[in-house]
């Protein structure tokens, strides 16, 4: 994992959860470069980083207008029922967080808080609480925001430096547990999971004070557009990227959270269920 990938496809995979590519080969002006914000920036000076002109970025850097909208307006949904909730059944966050995505033992966890908590979830059908309960938890905003909410809630002092993430015994546990658990996602997933991952390792600071922002805030769209451009390295040749930002975000939370989880040499972020 720590080798992340240097083609288009990493990148146009992640379209389903919208990351689109193009390329081009200009290397990044020193000029330009010295004025981006870094870990030691202030959040002022980084949504002010959102005022450097496009053509002169390192990377360049759009929104797919075509999603970002729904994205938001299903993500501010997500988070209103994560809010609702409170707290949430801990046998089942385990495994929504902690257990390997993409099987049905986590889908029906997700669903299983869902359906439970259903007077929460806007726009939840009145009467259908039969059916295939995995089918409810395939969402990744809902898994996205329940994220979120738990570190708030149990770990809200979470945070990972650059010598945590350089650590070679860091980045061994993280990788060697990391291949295991994600084995069942698909590709695409799989993909954005691996690209996101690598964007957390090289800007752990910059990832810690965008799980911290807002979402949806200009703070948050400057941190994105930070990471993405001080850790160009994860993009490899590509120049040009247009991405969801609620999408971004949410992968960039799961691999935070999976970061924090190696560098403090433990299996969860969460209490130990008695």
């Amino acid at each position: 994992m720590s080798k992340l990938p240097q083609m288009i496809s990493l990148l146009v995979a992640m379209t389903t959860a919208t990351t689109a590519l193009a390329q081009e080969t200009t290397p990044p002006s020193s000029a330009i470069a010295a004025a981006l914000p870094d870990a030691d920036a202030s959040d002022e000076i980084i949504v002010h980083a959102l005022r450097i002109p496009k053509d002169k970025l390192p990377t360049r850097i759009t929104l797919n207008y075509q999603t970002a909208l729904g994205s938001r307006v299903a993500y501010e949904r997500s988070e209103m029922f994560a809010k609702c909730v409170g707290t949430f059944d801990p046998a089942m966050l385990s495994k929504v967080l902690d257990g390997p995505p993409g099987t049905s033992s986590a889908y029906f966890a997700q669903g299983w808080i869902i359906l439970t908590n259903r007077v929460c979830y806007p726009g939840y059908p009145s009467g259908s609480a039969e059916g295939d309960i995995r089918l409810k938890g395939t969402s990744k905003l809902d898994r996205g925001a329940i994220l979120e909410a738990a570190l708030r809630l149990y770990a809200p002092d979470a945070a990972l430096t650059l010598a945590e993430t350089e650590d070679l015994k860091v980045r061994q546990r993280f990788n060697l547990t990391e291949s295991q658990r994600n084995r069942f996602r698909t590709k695409s997933d799989h993909d954005a999971l691996l690209f996101s991952a690598c964007l957390v390792r090289l800007q752990p600071e910059l990832t810690t004070r965008l799980v911290r922002s807002s979402s949806g805030s200009d703070l948050e769209h400057g941190l994105e557009q930070a990471i993405l451009v001080q850790g160009r390295d994860c993009l490899g040749a590509t120049k040009a990227v247009t991405i969801d930002p609620t999408m971004l975000r949410v992968y960039l939370v799961d691999a935070f959270y999976r970061w924090v989880v190696a560098a403090r040499s433990v299996s969860s972020l969460l209490p130990v269920s008695g």
